[in-house]
């Protein structure tokens, strides 16, 4: 197999957004249809495949092994496969996996429904499979059957269920069709859950009126569960997922039908959620991730969202609940991006549906700089002119008391904000023939200063 292509240095797309050192490496060029993937260690990862296959594969020796024993799964035809995985809470210890897919029903063939199984992956094969969810009843559309599954930090799984192509559905309690589903680990209906005392609607709902969710992501530090679907002709969307709203499918949406009529009630109407974000023209979104790293301070915090027919990977500046921003990047893979996932080292692996897999990295923070680079005098040249005048209101880095409300905050937070500005603080500090790696060094070089010690990240 030839050696998977390298780039290294300014990729256009990340310095269009003053990022740079950054490289972007194929490690895997040979997957057939690849859906989703997920981290089973920090080494490994285990990944999907529509038409039936899932395997793991190890980053750092770059071994894929395939995985028996999955149940039968509809595979022929448009959406029907195997869909994503997740991993338990607690997998280290108990092994245990998740993973969303289609069947079809045993009589005709014809008619199709989400199905959710667990199992525990022995090596290379899954045992004990046992299945813990069925969105019934069997449904002649062979599209839409969402599946995305997240746990949250108290072992909660959710599940998303498409609107199976029949609009009105997803606005029916009885049904699961549209609809964001929260679970127990083994499938049972929490009791805390928001519709439990509404006869009208179905126990294990969570939030409704949702038309095909692609990827939801539990973000701990915000404690956020967000989740990224499908609109019909434009309108896609990203929300912020709270139990018991409404998102509005199909009574508002910021998309039209395909023969180019209005849907609904129009963008907006009173009880129904606003998306965070929204696309037009559609994108088509895949699953997304929360960038919490050290390798690229600058986008934490910030949403990672995969681009089917946009072929890239779309930035979204979330600041607490607002996107200010947004940008795409990472065009120069020309693939349509299938997952992406965030690794404990801070850099970023993107699975594209016909190039393979891809890691995005660069040099991680707290490896030590080239010894041509001196802190001490850098500071002299780029930073004193503020931090020792005063200069714009500046602190002084002789007075640690004017630091105080600055070191409360993360140090991947302070590198964020240097690269980005904040207030009065310009972006990268006005020194834009710095590196990334040489505007950390000051940063520690002044936080050494002030404390006595680097922050932790």
């Amino acid at each position: 197999m030839a050696q998977p292509p390298a780039y290294t240095g300014d990729l256009p797309s990340l310095a269009a957004l003053n990022v740079r050192d950054a490289r972007l490496e194929r490690l895997l060029d040979d997957i057939s249809e690849p859906w989703a993937m997920e981290f089973i260690s920090e080494d490994e990862v285990i990944v999907t495949q529509i038409r039936g296959g899932i395997f793991r594969f190890h980053l750092r020796d770059r071994v894929r092994r395939e995985i028996g024993g999955l149940p039968a799964i509809a595979t022929d035809k448009e959406q029907t496969g195997l869909l994503d995985v997740e991993v338990h809470p607690q997998y280290a210890r108990n092994k245990r996996i998740y993973f969303s897919y289609v069947i079809a029903d045993p009589e005709t063939g014809r008619f199709y429904m989400t199905a959710v199984a667990t199992a525990l992956l022995d090596g290379e094969v899954l045992r004990e499979v046992r299945e813990i969810l069925r969105a019934e009843p069997f449904g002649w559309s062979p599209a839409n059957f969402g599946g995305a599954l997240e746990f949250d930090d108290a072992g909660f799984l959710y599940v998303s269920i498409g609107d199976r192509s029949q609009h009105v559905l997803a606005q029916d309690g009885s049904r699961l069709e549209g609809k964001i589903l929260r679970l127990n680990d083994d499938g049972t209906t929490p009791a805390d859950n928001p519709f439990v005392d509404d006869p009208a609607v179905d126990d294990r709902i969570y939030a409704l009126g949702v038309r095909n969710a692609q990827g939801l992501q539990f973000d701990p530090p915000s404690g956020l569960l967000l989740e990224s679907e499908h609109g019909p002709m434009g309108g896609d969307e990203v929300n912020v997922i709270w139990p018991g709203r409404n998102y509005g499918w199909p009574l508002i949406t910021y998309g039209l039908n395909y023969t180019t009529e209005p849907i609904g009630e129009g963008t907006h109407a009173p009880g129904l959620e606003q998306p965070l974000w929204y696309y037009l023209p559609s994108i088509a979104v895949s699953p997304m991730t929360v960038y919490r790293g050290v390798m690229f301070p600058e986008w934490e915090g910030h949403l990672l969202v995969g681009a089917l027919k946009g072929q890239h990977v779309s930035k979204l500046d979330l600041d607490g609940k607002v996107v200010r921003s947004e940008q795409a990047m990472l065009g120069e893979m020309g693939d349509r991006v299938r997952d992406v996932k965030v690794a404990s080292d801070g850099s970023i692996l993107i699975l594209t549906q016909n190039k393979g897999l891809f890691r995005l990295s660069r040099v991680p923070e707290g490896l030590p700089l080239s010894p041509e680079f001196d802190a001490e005098l850098a500071y002299s040249f780029i930073c004193a002119g503020c931090h020792d005048t005063g200069a714009g209101g500046a602190p002084l880095l002789s007075e640690p008391t004017q630091w105080q409300e600055v070191l409360t905050r993360s140090k991947s937070e302070i590198y964020r904000n240097t690269f980005e500005g904040k207030g009065s603080m310009p972006e990268r500090g006005l020194c834009h023939i710095c590196s990334d790696e040489q505007l950390r060094g000051l940063v520690d070089f002044m936080l050494e200063r002030l404390t006595g010690s680097s922050l932790e990240p």
